[in-house]
């Protein structure tokens, strides 16, 4: 597993930090990591089933990831699209909730996408992302796609430069 400390992204903390969100380790997970994966998101009680396939896949391309606060004991993990930059599951443990790890952990991905479930909507917004589109149902939950915010201005300055010969809806 690659490894990388992270210590510049941590944001503001609550008072009752432990400190995660200052200073936790990125660690790389490999295709035969899934068990571990999916007890970190068991833990958290992710509300989204991850399967084998969805993780290898991202895992090949590097957008599976642990994150280590104490070196040893995973504290959140996230999965990523990494050649599209979309989000597709990030969870911290119980333990660890409320101390700004989920929002550092967002500014280390930077992703342009998410695809969020409904009730995490409002975090996401919080953290600087705007919905897409409507709610979507899936099996059993509602999803929502976000975006960055930054994205919705860059969208005005293309439609700008290449004048009526394109149109970009940003509402």
């Amino acid at each position: 597993m690659q490894r990388a400390d992270v210590k510049s992204v941590a944001g503001s903390t609550s008072k009752n930090s432990c400190g995660c969100a200052a200073g936790f380790s990125v660690v790389m997970a490999r295709e035969g990591d899934y068990a571990e994966f999916k007890t970190v998101l068991s833990r958290g009680r992710h509300p989204a089933f991850i399967g084998r396939d969805l993780f290898e896949r991202n895992a090949r391309n590097g957008g599976a990831l642990f994150y280590r606060f104490d070196t040893t004991n995973n504290v959140a993990v996230s999965l990523i699209n990494a050649r599209s930059g979309i989000l597709i599951a990030l969870n911290v443990v119980p333990q660890h909730r409320g101390h700004g790890l989920g929002g550092a952990i967002l500014r280390f991905l930077v992703p342009n996408f998410a695809r969020v479930v409904e009730s995490k909507v409002p975090w996401f917004e919080a953290n600087g992302y705007r919905a897409i589109g409507k709610l979507k149902q899936g099996i059993s939950l509602r999803t929502q796609v976000m975006a960055r915010a930054e994205l919705f201005g860059l969208a005005g300055k293309i439609k700008a430069a290449f004048g009526s010969r394109i149109t970009i809806k940003t509402k």
